[in-house]
Order: C-alpha cells, then structure tokens, then sequence
C-alpha cells in the first residue's frame, strides 16, 4: 500500500512536468511551424516595398531638349523605369504595361505620371516619344540619381513606384502583372493624402 503511494506521486509530478512543458514549447513549436513550413500569404502589396530614398533634384532634358526637375512632377505617383534611349522589347513591354495601367485607373488617371529615365546623355528617339505620348522621357540620369533605384546596376529590370514627395518606395519585378500594379495603385491612392 505505501509503495503504491510513492507511484501516484511520480505520475502525477510527472504530467505536471509535461504540462508545463507544453505550456512554453507548444507556442514555440506552432510559431516555429507557421513562419517556415506554413509562411503566411497575407501580404497585401503586389510590389516589393523598399526602403524609401529620396531622388535628388539634377538637371534633367526632356525629349524636346529642353530642362526638366523631376520635383516639377511632386505631388503625383510616378511609375518610373530606368533604361536606355534604343528601347529593346523589354523596354516596349514595360512602357506600354505602364501605360495600360496608368489608363486603366480612369478616374485617378490624373494622379499618376509616368516617366522613362534614360541613362546618362543618350537622347529619346522621335519614334519613341511619339508612341508613348503624355510619358516624361529624361535623359541626363546621373549616378546620384541611378543609385537612388535599389538594384541600380539592373534597374532596367523593374518599374519603380515613386510617391507624391519623390521617395522611390516600391519596385516590381521583370515582366510584372498588370493586375497587381493596380490594385496597389488603387490601395495608395485611396489612403494618399497627398498626390
């Protein structure tokens, strides 16, 4: 009889023991579960968020040759892309999703721009400037204003969101979905109190 005492005491320090344990490993073990096995789809934004940069305020020429500041453009969304002045079919790609988009917007149409920046003194064709009407297409882009862009050596392969105070804040990959550029658009603008 007081052997069988001993035993019950046992079992029960023992579950207690089991308890407690789980009461600290099994938060840690779902926890564990839930980000590497199981990560969480939630994300809202179609674009990678990047940590802001303000692009600084060099001279710039439009297509006509004229002086162009890219803060004359504050105040608005910029759909933005970095590429060279012969434009291949990546860049047409690009340029023309841009332009769908911006269209696609209708009512908010107004509060994006769209601009093409072309690297260092090469100069927009006619030809280009004429298929991409209502598009800013600035040549003169500098390294201060190249290294703002994340990915700067292949800037080419995104298009770059800048907010309405001039901060690059978003990029999207090569060959982007359409569909995800605008509902981030339509997201931004409907909580944007400025641009």
């Amino acid at each position: 009889m007081s052997s069988s005492i001993p035993n019950v005491a046992q079992r029960s320090f023992r579950i207690n023991l089991v308890l407690i344990f789980a009461v600290f490993a099994v938060p840690l073990i779902a926890a564990y579960l839930s980000y590497y096995v199981w990560p969480p789809q939630g994300r809202l934004n179609y674009g990678e968020l990047i940590d802001p940069k303000t692009m600084p305020d060099v001279a710039l020429r439009d297509a006509e040759g004229k002086e162009f500041s890219l803060s004359t453009l504050r105040g608005k969304w910029i759909m933005l892309s970095v590429d060279s002045a012969d434009c291949d079919e990546a860049c047409d790609q690009k340029l023309f999703l841009m332009r769908q988009t911006r269209i696609s917007m209708t009512k908010e149409m107004n509060r994006i721009e769209r601009v093409l920046l072309l690297r260092g003194d090469a100069k927009a064709t006619a030809e280009l400037a004429k298929k991409y009407p209502g598009m800013h297409i600035l040549s003169g882009a500098n390294d201060s204003l190249l290294n703002t862009f994340p990915g700067a050596p292949n800037a080419a392969d995104h298009i770059y969101l800048v907010d309405p105070v001039g901060q690059v804040m978003m990029r999207y990959v090569k060959n982007p979905d359409a569909t995800g550029i605008r509902r981030d658009l339509t997201r931004l603008l409907s909580v944007s109190q400025v641009g």
